[in-house]
């Protein structure tokens, strides 16, 4: 173990400061933050003068006290930026030629030990180095980042009270003790595996085959569309991965970040680079991926069987659309043989001939026997008819055949159309689909997906996150059944206990039974109800998949009780429903009365305004609101003169110069770098990264770039985009840029950052990914970029959805994920953002039906909407709570950077 007092000369160094929160000055200060951070107060100055005795010593401990009072720790006097000296110096009113030097070392440290004093903070580096060493080796179980362990210790030194040790101190120490923890857990992972273990997985980065492939390249494959085929094979994958050993085993007590960073270490590599680890370290990354690869082979079955279940139940209804067009058809075809069938049968038609004639010779028949009955004698008979065949019996005869004839001829008339069956078939295929009952067509597109379906629901494990397990349940009795395959299965189980479907609809419950067979389902039309109600509560959390990541039980997620009711009271203040030191009960009734009598307020002062709102009409038949369309008023002449003034004295920039002049400016290019968390091995990082970063952001290939830029390869382009760059990172990244242009005046031009405006745009991805769709809306294949953008006209944050979801559940999960200083408290968005789990838990619970996007407005122009002024009368507000990767570059990085970045740049040159 290193001494304590070793650290600040042990020189193991792996972070830039950059990189970290470890206070320094930055290149970019603005006036706001010189009057915020740097204004001496009058009491301030006057201690300084009374304790020194120069000028040059006055503005020497100023200095001091105000960079200790910013960062927390004396900076070197050569760190300190001229403009922050300066800045002092005009506000303690100095003579201009007054430089902060002291006379001598002793005097330097005589004034720390005052303004250490003055701060309350003391001085005790052991005690500071010994806290900070216990904070990251805690922390270092579960962030594998230098820079966060550094940021933690910060955090722990400032509520101490102590002064904070210089960066190569804590660098080295972060260094230090990662590597320690890291070797403990990377040889608990190793010890917990079985020798046949470690060899199956160090022989995935081995070749074979003449093609020169790895297996290793197997654990970070795409799932690709969901296709028949991709989901055949996505079942083989994941007994493979499953097969590789046991990851629960080999990772417990192993926090799930830790395994993440692993995970996303070996991710970066190829089976060459790493080869290039020591073998213990090699087989534990492999071991972590292999855990991430189970987990995201478990969300890639659920989110196919998903997408499956939902385009087949999408053929399900084209299908009877299609029907029901070729129903109108086969009506007007009945309507017709109706119509052939009545002139059969009225009054001038042959049956009705038929009936009259024979109804005149059935009455001679009954003339000539008239007085006889069935109790008359023969005698009598013969008598009557004179002992010989009388001619009433000939017509009685006749008249029966005439009526059989006429019979004949509808019979006839049928058999032209067609004949009976043809006639039933026709009338069944009308009456089975006159409503909305495509359920009944589902089995017919699932022929192919039967088995793989039954076989994915045997590798995964489903399970219910309620009480309620009657779909699970439906699950094994299909299962149960599955062979052999019958056309109708008992709708008891093997314990006699009838299997629960009151899940289903009506529709589907008609459809699952047959009337001729009481006591079974209807086997297919069983299996396809069990199918979609099981991708239905997939896509709603009802059931959680066992191993998944995406499907997992969120109720496990949940805060215990007792955390959560200790927590209450300070939430209820925060958000406003209790006045601080109320402690009044707060339950349930009383969240109901209190949103009751909030929304009745809000009622009332929506009834109170409506005569005077100019922009909402309610139609007094219908009862139907409406808004009317606003007329922009064209900019004032002046204002364009003053915006052309402006444009002439702008400098022109191309985007390439755009991006590198922020990324040395903001320093967002520091947020790139190695999955291990160490700095970059790169000759420039700074060139590498902000070519990167342009080129993915313009949708290049790395040879059209490497063509047409000098000094640059595709593969140096590729590996930093590759290895250097995440998701994450590009947040992150994201975030900095977005802080940097909260801060400029212009910004402010059009929003205070209060408001933001959430929609989705259409964005090409490749095919072959399990996220890319074909958008009915804009008629083409990829996926949505739902972007959060501030009234500041900046991108706040943005998700990549699939198309064809609801994008109002993306509304709160942008808002918990936006790290930014820019935090909106009210939300716009149309009808896409409209739901009723986004707005449940809205105290005011309507929502607000923004416009769409705008180009960003110039500052002169007096046209120019505001996201929260788009109806200033009906305000309403939505409280917030708290693939491909190329197109993750140009939404999350190069898309905002072009507009703000451009507007830094002019500020910049203005002078700011």
């Amino acid at each position: 173990m290193r001494r304590l007092g070793d650290w600040a000369s042990s020189g193991v160094g792996i972070t830039s400061i950059e990189r970290t929160a470890y206070p320094r000055f930055k290149r970019l200060i603005t006036a706001r933050e010189l009057h915020v951070l740097f204004t001496p107060s009058e009491e301030e100055r006057v201690w300084a003068e009374e304790v020194t005795d120069s000028d040059e010593h006055q503005l020497a401990l100023l200095v001091a006290l105000k960079s200790y009072q910013r960062m927390g720790c004396f900076p070197k006097a050569y760190d300190v930026p001229d403009q922050v000296v300066e800045f002092v110096r005009r506000a303690a009113q100095l003579p201009e030629s007054t430089l902060p030097v002291y006379a001598s070392g002793r005097t330097a440290e005589r004034y720390r030990s005052w303004v250490r004093e003055r701060c309350q903070v003391r001085y005790d580096g052991p005690a500071a180095r010994a806290l900070a060493e216990e904070t990251m080796r805690i922390e270092a179980a579960s962030k594998n980042n230098p820079a966060d362990l550094i940021n933690i210790a910060l955090e722990k030194l400032v509520e101490a009270g102590l002064e904070i040790p210089r960066f190569s101190t804590l660098d080295a120490m972060a260094s230090t003790v990662r590597g320690q923890v890291n070797e403990e857990i990377l040889a608990g992972i190793r010890g917990r595996m079985t020798g046949q273990e470690r060899g199956r997985l160090l022989g995935l980065v081995d070749v074979i085959g003449l093609d020169g492939k790895t297996l290793f390249n197997a654990l970070k494959q795409n799932p690709g569309r969901a296709t028949w085929s991709h989901f055949k094979r996505l079942k083989s994958h994941v007994e493979w991965v499953d097969g590789l050993g046991d990851p629960d085993k080999w990772l417990e007590g192993v926090a799930s970040a830790k395994v993440a960073d692993f995970a996303g270490e070996a991710e970066a590599q190829d089976a060459g680079t790493l080869k290039d680890y020591t073998e213990d370290r090699r087989v534990a990354l492999i071991a972590c991926l292999a855990a991430k690869a189970r987990m995201r082979a478990r969300d890639d079955v659920a989110t196919m069987f998903c997408k499956r279940m939902a385009a087949k139940a999408k053929k399900a209804r084209e299908e009877l659309a299609e029907i029901r067009r070729q129903q109108q058809e086969i009506v007007e075809r009945l309507i017709g043989d109706y119509r052939t069938l009545l002139q059969q049968v009225d009054q001038e038609g042959p049956a009705q001939r038929a009936r009259a004639r024979a109804a005149a010779l059935t009455k001679d028949a009954l003339d000539a026997l008239e007085g006889l009955d069935e109790e008359s004698s023969a005698s009598e008979v013969a008598q009557r008819l004179d002992g010989k065949v009388s001619s009433a019996f000939l017509l009685l005869a006749e008249g029966l055949m005439v009526q059989s004839n006429g019979l004949g001829s509808l019979l006839s008339a049928v058999d032209g159309l067609g004949g009976f069956e043809a006639q039933y078939a026709q009338i069944e295929k009308v009456s089975a689909h006159h409503g909305d009952n495509w359920e009944v067509l589902l089995h017919g597109h699932l022929k192919a997906d039967r088995p793989v379906m039954f076989d994915l629901s045997d590798v995964i494990e489903p399970k219910a996150t309620s009480e309620d397990t009657a779909v699970l349940d439906a699950l094994l009795h299909a299962k149960a059944h599955r062979t052999p395959a019958r056309d109708y299965i008992p709708d008891r189980g093997a314990d006699g206990e009838k299997a629960e479907v009151s899940f289903a609809t009506q529709n589907w419950q008609k459809v699952i039974r047959d009337r001729r067979r009481p006591g079974y389902f209807v086997r297919r039309q069983f299996e396809a109800m069990v199918f979609y109600y099981l991708a239905d509560e997939l896509r709603t959390g009802d059931v959680a998949v066992i191993g998944s990541e995406e499907y997992a039980d969120w109720s496990e997620q949940l805060l215990p009780w007792e955390q959560v009711e200790a927590k209450l009271p300070e939430y209820l203040v925060e958000v406003g429903m209790l006045a601080p030191g109320e402690t009044t009960v707060f339950d349930g009734r009383a969240l109901v009365a209190l949103l009751r009598g909030r929304l009745t307020a809000a009622a009332a002062a929506a009834d109170g305004e409506y005569p005077d709102n100019d922009e909402l009409f309610i139609d007094p038949d219908t009862g139907v609101p409406k808004l009317k369309a606003r007329r922009a008023k064209g900019p004032r002449k002046g204002a364009e003169r003053l915006e052309q003034a402006i444009k002439a004295r702008m400098p022109e920039r191309s985007l390439l110069g755009i991006v590198a002049r922020t990324a040395y400016w903001i320093e967002w290019w520091h947020r790139f770098g190695p999955a291990s968390g160490n700095d970059p091995k790169l000759k420039d990082p700074f060139g590498r990264y902000v070519i990167t970063t342009f080129v993915k952001g313009t949708d290049m290939t790395f040879a059209e770039a490497a063509r047409h830029i000098a000094n640059v390869s595709a593969h140096e382009l590729s590996v930093a985009a590759r290895r250097h760059a995440t998701t994450a990172k590009l947040n992150e990244a994201l975030t900095d840029v977005v802080n940097a242009h909260a801060k400029l005046d212009m910004s402010r031009a059009w929003g205070n950052g209060t408001t933001a405006a959430a929609d989705g745009t259409h964005m090409d991805t490749y095919l072959d990914n399990l996220l890319a769709e074909t958008s009915v809306r804009y008629g083409a294949v990829g996926g949505i970029a739902y972007h959060h953008i501030s009234d500041l006209y900046i991108a706040l944050f943005t998700h990549f959805v699939p198309c064809g979801v609801w994008e109002a559940v993306y509304i709160i999960e942008g808002l918990l994920k936006n790290a930014s200083e820019v935090q909106p408290g009210t939300i716009h968005a149309d009808t896409q953002g409209q739901s009723h789990p986004v707005f449940a838990p809205s105290p005011t619970g309507s929502p607000s039906d923004a416009p769409s996007f705008r180009p960003a407005p110039s500052p002169t122009d007096s046209a120019s909407p505001r996201p929260n002024d788009a109806h200033p009368d009906r305000r309403s507000e939505v409280v917030a709570f708290g693939d491909s990767h190329t197109a993750f570059w140009a939404v999350h990085l190069a898309g905002p950077l072009v507009r703000p970045c451009g507007q830094i740049l002019q500020a910049d040159g203005a002078g700011v």
